[in-house]
């Protein structure tokens, strides 16, 4: 947003706030000085019944993780990112998340082998959805195979659709694979 004494460059009119902007869902802009001072995510959850769904992200694509992790954080998850298969393992080992949201492209390994890996040494793992560029029919069916919850598109959802169907994936994994 740029004022009329903004735009002629007079600095006495221009408000530092104001210059310090930062978008969030539901919001049109957010001043940085006042976020910084009082705790966002913990706002939010405030009020919220029930225990907090943690969800790890294994994405290696900084600027998506974060895009995401606004907007699960805004809606109340706690979000830890991974940007490898192997810290994704590590986060696994040392924390419970609810539920996975797994990206194909990784720098160390493909989602599949990740998947296929969280099978073989996490066999009572969270539910993992796959979110990927990649929209082959053939990659889809090899990741409901592998036993993905959903395998999802990139550029064909958002980040609030993933969020309204998170708790849905997870109930779907607490139910197992063969009541989904």
């Amino acid at each position: 947003m740029i004022t009329e004494g903004m735009a002629t460059g007079d600095s006495a009119s221009m408000n530092v706030d104001a210059a310090l902007l930062h978008w969030f869902p539901d919001h049109a802009a957010r001043s940085t000085s006042g976020w910084l001072r009082t705790p966002y995510l913990s706002s939010r959850l405030e009020g919220r019944g029930g225990p907090v769904i943690h969800v790890l992200m294994i994405e290696d694509d900084g600027s998506i993780a974060e895009m995401y992790r606004l907007q699960l954080e805004h809606d109340g998850y706690k979000v830890t990112v991974a940007t490898t298969g192997e810290l994704g393992f590590s986060t696994l080992s040392g924390s419970a998340p609810d539920i996975v949201l797994l990206d194909l492209l990784l720098p160390d390994q493909s989602g599949f082998e990740v998947l296929a890996s969280l099978n073989e040494r996490f066999p009572n793992h969270p539910p993992v959805v796959i979110l990927s560029n990649y929209g082959e029919p053939s990659m889809i069916d090899k990741g409901r195979e592998l036993g993905a919850v959903e395998y999802l598109v990139k550029s064909r959802v958002t980040p609030g659709d993933i969020s309204g169907q998170i708790p849905n994936w997870v109930e779907r994994g607490r139910r197992g694979p063969q009541e989904s």
